[in-house]
């Protein structure tokens, strides 16, 4: 008897709740778009209570923050080394300006490297310029030709100088707080 009762039991818990979905399925569901600042109701939504999305150009603290910097923190060039100031005692001739091609080339600058396989290649920017691309070992940028690509830096040659330019460079005007902590101390077993 008792089998009995447990199966009818067991029968009318499924029987109801077919119900219940049989209910939900047939109950219509607002889908309707919220406007900004209202709720379903129409009433003005709470600032509490409402979600606020961003528009697309509030990205742009994301955009200046660079991938490939330990510190996520803009890239900011080193200030420049002052300048000697020299002092005429007397008006003098003026030597002639060197010639614009005697002028010292800037090489690019290093943003990224990327490994696949065997290949590198290194993302670099020519100074002056916002764009970068992709250089693998033996093509040209700027007349710079990019002889080796390291882990961490890319050697590039022209006119018989030679340029290491690391990825992470050691800047000297980084604040104790902006280095990063030492790793942990590695557990002794």
């Amino acid at each position: 008897m008792s089998r009995k009762f447990a199966g009818l039991a067991i029968a009318a818990m499924i029987a109801g709740l077919v119900l219940v979905n049989v209910a939900l399925y047939n109950t219509p569901v607002d889908t309707t778009p919220v406007a900004p600042g209202k709720g379903h109701d129409g009433a003005l939504a709470s600032a509490a209570g409402s979600l606020q999305f961003p528009e697309a150009g509030d990205f742009s603290e994301t955009f200046q923050r660079p991938l490939f910097t330990p510190t996520r923190r803009k890239i900011v060039s080193p200030p420049a080394a002052p300048q000697p100031v020299e002092v005429a005692v007397a008006p003098a001739e003026q030597p002639a300006p060197p010639p614009p091609e005697a002028a010292p080339a800037v090489a690019p600058s290093l943003l990224g490297i990327s490994r696949n396989g065997g290949a590198a290649k290194a993302l670099l920017r020519v100074a002056g310029s916002e764009a970068a691309a992709w250089y693998g070992s033996g093509e040209t940028v700027d007349g710079w030709k990019v002889s080796a690509i390291d882990k961490d830096q890319a050697v590039l040659e022209r006119d018989g100088k030679v340029a290491r330019i690391l990825l992470y460079p050691p800047w000297k005007n980084v604040p104790p707080s902006a280095t990063p902590p030492p790793p942990p101390p590695e557990p002794q077993l």
